[in-house]
């Protein structure tokens, strides 16, 4: 192999590994929507979630965060201005919804600091909005598609969605129906919660 063509191979080599370690970088983080490993433990996904686990309680404004069942530390957080009226319904109607979901994506970009989006509308939601025709048949069947596949739920429909953890709380404040906790508790949840973490919210 004479020189010129060895110094050729060199260039192209170069400049491929170039393009590879850009395209490296730009996937770091979670801006965008990505599919998780869902909440059904029971196929495998215990290992993705580490045994973590969080309730959150809406009378108490509480955040608790568990490891196979050890309490890691219980929190203060901000809840939607209208949750003691009931469960969420619809979109806009400033509550926090109340069940049983699971970490569907993760924002490392949020306006809100960091942010892990919950799996709300879940199944339950899907089809009282339905039958309250609030949804259509092929919304909800979209809802629950997503829930068995531990994907994130579409949040447009009128039930509303893009329901978070995240940081910035206020105090004596309140959120549309988020969850909010303070940004330094917000670092904890994050190292702690990869896709598929369950999440309880509840009394």
């Amino acid at each position: 192999m004479n020189v010129r063509m060895s110094k050729k191979i060199r260039i192209v080599f170069s400049g491929l590994m170039a393009i590879l370690l850009i395209a490296l970088s730009a996937t770091t983080g979670y801006a965008q929507e990505v599919v998780g490993p869902g909440a059904d433990r029971s196929t495998g996904n215990a290992a993705a979630v580490n045994g973590v686990s969080i309730y959150v309680s809406k009378r108490l404004k509480t955040l608790s965060l568990k490891q196979n069942g050890t309490l890691i530390g219980e929190y203060p957080v901000s809840i939607g201005a209208s949750s003691s009226d009931g469960n969420k319904k619809l979109e806009g109607d400033m509550r926090t919804p109340s069940g049983q979901f699971y970490v569907c994506t993760r924002n490392d970009k949020s306006v809100a600091y960091l942010a892990l989006g919950l799996s709300y509308p879940g199944i339950e939601d899907a089809n009282r909005g339905f039958e309250q025709g609030i949804i259509t048949q092929e919304q909800r069947d979209e809802i629950i598609n997503a829930n068995l596949n531990g994907q994130q739920p579409p949040w447009e429909t009128a039930l509303g969605g893009a329901i978070m953890i995240h940081g910035c709380r206020v105090p004596v404040g309140t959120t549309h129906g988020c969850v909010a906790v303070d940004n330094d508790v917000m670092d904890i949840l994050w190292s702690y919660c990869n896709l598929g973490v369950p999440v309880t919210i509840g009394p």
